[in-house]
């Protein structure tokens, strides 16, 4: 479970995704294995693609609250509103420092948090 932010995220109801391209997979793998101790593979979970079209990795954060997109914004973080690309979510931010920064300090994951 993650821990409290400084953004609000852990509050609820939060996707991870990540599109890596070939050339930075071993790279992103052993990097999330090494925040996580979770072995991950294109596919497994979902969330985690393979995608030749890309130049680098693709991490992606979707939720509903308010807040978050505020304080979130509040820090010079671009956030997409408007239903991006998920019906589910209101909010998407495209930020690979952030996805990071989520994942190793506040044990965010792939997926569903």
């Amino acid at each position: 479970m993650p821990k409290q932010d400084p953004y609000g995220f852990s509050i609820g109801n939060v996707l991870f995704e990540a599109e890596v391209a070939p050339t930075v997979q071993a790279a992103f793998q052993a990097r999330y294995y090494k925040a996580t101790g979770i072995n991950i593979t294109p596919g497994n979970p979902p969330e985690f693609q393979r995608q030749p079209n890309k130049w680098g990795a693709e991490c992606r954060i979707y939720f509903n609250s308010d807040d978050a997109a505020k304080q979130a914004s509040s820090k010079e973080i671009h956030v997409e509103g408007g239903r991006p690309y998920h019906d589910n979510y209101q909010y998407r931010i495209n930020n690979v420092d952030l996805w990071w920064e989520l994942v190793e300090e506040f044990d965010f994951r792939l997926g569903f948090n």
